[in-house]
């Protein structure tokens, strides 16, 4: 059996599927399986899938149904054989030392599930992002650089925890090595929410999980026109991601109460109801809109509408998710918990 399994799904991404396969190919680690999964394609792409196939013995193709983004993941981790899977978004690229490094990590780490990298966020010609733009910039490591710029070791359920306050640890798929086993243990990808659904899951690995993490950018992240991709900044976004919270919560405890017993998921959702108070009242047109939101939100999430409305009256600006206010109160929360500290390498 191949040691990894580097799962494809694709759907209409032909124009990045030559620049995809190349950087698996050419990786130094040489022991895996290729499983690509299409969904009926319309754009070249099964075609092209095919011709590769004939030349090299290690790539498993076969056409899957169309059922969403997690449903493609999904389709292709049950035909995968490898000890690890990764997960090789047909529209992004990894570097060629990628799997060589992650493989290493969890081979010396056999207490965790996950390994994580660092990530390079590119354009749809393949270029860096400006580095305004770039993943040194996004909540996690405004939390705490160290968690992104130093290799560390991090116990569940830190991860899981941290998740809803900075919007994901895991920003993107292609940043994780993970063990098959993780998913027999926590169940595959859902996709009743769409192209955010990994946030879920994400959590839920986090939960349950422990996490080594290597501070080298060893895979990418493309922007472009065509992927899936939703406006995170927006109130119904924000009740999405509470309700994939308490979702997670429920199934990790259902594979590891005893780790998280006593955990209450306000304590997390806390940050992201806020957020959903401050881009509600936004959204909302006109003084008297703003008003009957505000009010109808008392009702149900009274510390938070209390939290936004003080800091506006003090001028501070609304849903800034880089505030030190908002991760002072997550290391108390963190620390109330008695959550374990990462171990820097």
């Amino acid at each position: 059996m191949p040691k990894v399994s580097v799962c494809v799904p694709n759907f209409n991404n032909r124009p990045f599927l030559r620049e995809r396969f190349e950087t698996i190919f050419s990786q130094t680690f040489g022991d895996w399986e290729l499983v690509v999964c299409d969904s009926y394609s319309e754009d070249g792409s099964w075609e092209y899938i095919q011709e590769l196939a004939r030349s090299e013995s290690r790539m498993r193709i076969t056409q899957t149904p169309r059922k969403g983004i997690y449903a493609g993941f999904n389709d292709c981790i049950a035909q995968a054989r490898g000890e690890y899977i990764y997960i090789a978004t047909s529209d992004d690229t990894m570097m060629p030392d990628c799997l060589e490094k992650m493989v290493s990590a969890l081979e010396a780490q056999p207490d965790c599930g996950l390994c994580q990298c660092g990530l390079l966020i590119i354009d749809e010609k393949g270029k860096p992002l400006p580095v305004a733009r770039q993943w040194n910039t996004f909540p996690l490591p405004a939390y705490d650089g160290n968690l992104t710029h130093r290799q560390n070791k991090r116990f569940a359920p830190h991860d899981g925890l941290l998740h809803p306050a900075v919007f994901t640890v895991y920003t993107s798929i292609t940043q994780l090595l993970i063990r098959r086993t993780v998913f027999d243990r926590i169940g595959l990808f859902e996709g009743r929410w769409g192209s955010i659904g990994d946030f879920e899951w994400g959590m839920r690995a986090g939960l349950v999980e422990n996490c080594i993490y290597i501070p080298e950018i060893l895979a990418t992240w493309r922007i472009h026109a065509n992927q899936a991709t939703q406006n995170l900044h927006t109130a119904k976004v924000r009740l999405q991601m509470i309700e994939m919270s308490r979702a997670a919560l429920a199934k990790a405890k259902a594979c590891d109460g005893n780790k998280l017993e006593g955990i209450n998921v306000d304590d997390f959702v806390y940050f992201l109801e806020r957020d959903f108070v401050e881009l509600g009242c936004g959204e909302a047109r006109g003084r008297g809109s703003k008003a009957r939101f505000l009010l109808a939100q008392l009702m149900h999430r009274p510390r938070q509408v209390i939290d936004c409305v003080e800091a506006r009256f003090r001028g501070r600006q609304w849903g800034q998710s880089h505030n030190p206010e908002r991760y002072d109160r997550l290391k108390q929360v963190l620390k109330r918990y008695n959550v374990p500290k990462p171990v820097f390498g």
